[in-house]
């Protein structure tokens, strides 16, 4: 799984009478990445649907690609990478602005209740693995005690991401790039 730098674009609308609004999108992307394992240029194999809901609720569609190495050598060069854009999270129906909405505890999100409780399990088992491996190192010693206080695992994933707009999608893109690692979360 590779996430690159890329601009979502709206292409177009569909939907009508009986069917729910949906968006087209068009990724473009900014660079063609290296070959994790082996640093060969990549080259694009083909596309595949994806489906992302954002924070107001619409389906979108876009198609990202899939990238292949062009060394022969290269245990990639037969195995397709899925390279998705910054702000779409892997294996997830939600963008990642949604995911942060949830782990910063607000309710403006267009979910039911069970999904935003789903995704909150989900955001825990995140935290406790980028905080177990080490992806963002703490200033602190004990990750769990910053200023005399305890922090749950998202309040301190958010501190050592930087904060910001986009921490969660830099965690993701942390995350996923670490072999695969959002698989076992």
């Amino acid at each position: 799984m590779l996430i690159s730098k890329a601009q979502i674009i709206v292409k177009g609308e569909t939907g009508g009478e009986g069917h729910e609004a949906r968006q087209l999108l068009k990724i473009v992307y900014e660079e063609m990445p290296d070959c994790p394992r082996c640093s060969a240029p990549m080259s694009v194999r083909d596309h595949f649907w994806r489906v992302l809901i954002g924070m107001d609720g619409v389906r979108r569609e876009m198609r990202p690609r899939r990238l292949v190495c062009t060394c022969e050598t290269c245990a990639l060069h037969t195995r397709p990478q899925r390279n998705l854009p910054q702000g779409v999270v892997p294996r997830r129906q939600y963008s990642a602005e949604v995911h942060q909405a949830i782990a910063e505890g607000r309710r403006d999100v267009t979910c039911a209740d069970n999904t935003i409780h789903r995704i909150y399990r989900w955001l825990l088992g995140l935290a406790a693995f980028v905080l177990s491996c080490g992806l963002f190192m703490p200033d602190c010693e004990n990750v769990n005690e910053v200023a005399g206080r305890m922090q749950s695992p998202l309040e301190c994933l958010r501190n050592i991401a930087g904060g910001g707009e986009n921490w969660l999608a830099r965690v993701v893109g942390r995350a996923a790039g670490r072999g695969g690692g959002l698989h076992w979360v």
